[in-house]
């Protein structure tokens, strides 16, 4: 006897079901080497051997994240009616957004850069002979940018059997919204909640102005 209560792929289909840790990695797009990519080695190397999962130039980390990786995407709409009906006889979509968003759970300087919009960061050499003797240092200014900078962002996955599925972003730029810490005795380890809102790209197809799901499928 058949089953009647069925899926679009068999139940023992991997990719139907994800559960677990994400990764994001990021491009500047105002970065001369970035292209956007046309596969997933694009963004990771696959070859085997210890570079194995690395990012490609000039794709970098995110690094380590808190309380998930959240993907979201909404729309607007607006909706017809006649007089002669008493229903909305027609709606067609107005507007649609995406976004991205986490915790970051590293508290380095690169994790205020991202997550704060903040700019460059600069190393002061340090100063073996004194007096003073001064250890060397990194900086990196509190600023108040009049502009987003776009990145490229790309959620990605691996399966059990060791396939990866990733979300390319083709244009983010930060969220408005409040990003912080607190230093206590006790409690949550320092944090910071970052969201990055996907915008179209203009010149790409209407299909996947804000960009691709890529799948590696199995030989």
């Amino acid at each position: 006897m058949g089953t009647f209560l069925r899926s679009r792929h068999g139940i023992d289909h991997e990719a139907g079901f994800m559960q677990g840790a994400g990764r994001i990695v990021i491009a500047d797009l105002d970065d001369v080497a970035y292209t956007y990519p046309t596969d997933l080695h694009g963004i990771l190397v696959f070859a085997a051997g210890a570079t194995q999962f690395d990012v490609v130039d000039p794709w970098e980390e995110v690094g380590f994240t808190k309380t998930g990786i959240n993907i979201t995407r909404n729309n607007a709409e607006e909706t017809f009616d006649v007089d002669q009906v008493q229903a909305d006889i027609k709606r067609r979509p107005s507007n649609w957004e995406m976004s991205i968003g986490t915790q970051l759970a590293e508290s380095t300087l690169e994790t205020f850069q991202t997550a704060w919009e903040l700019g460059p960061i600069t190393v002061i050499p340090p100063v073996p002979v004194g007096p003073p003797i001064k250890l060397g240092e990194r900086h990196v200014g509190l600023s108040a940018p009049t502009t987003y900078r776009e990145k490229a962002v790309a959620v990605l996955y691996q399966f059990e059997s060791g396939l990866v599925r990733g979300v390319i972003f083709r244009r983010c730029i930060r969220a408005a919204q409040e990003s912080g810490y607190t230093l206590q005795k006790t409690g949550e380890q320092v944090s910071l909640p970052t969201r990055w809102n996907a915008l179209a790209d203009s010149e790409a197809p209407v299909d996947s102005q804000f960009g691709e799901i890529f799948e590696q499928v199995a030989a």
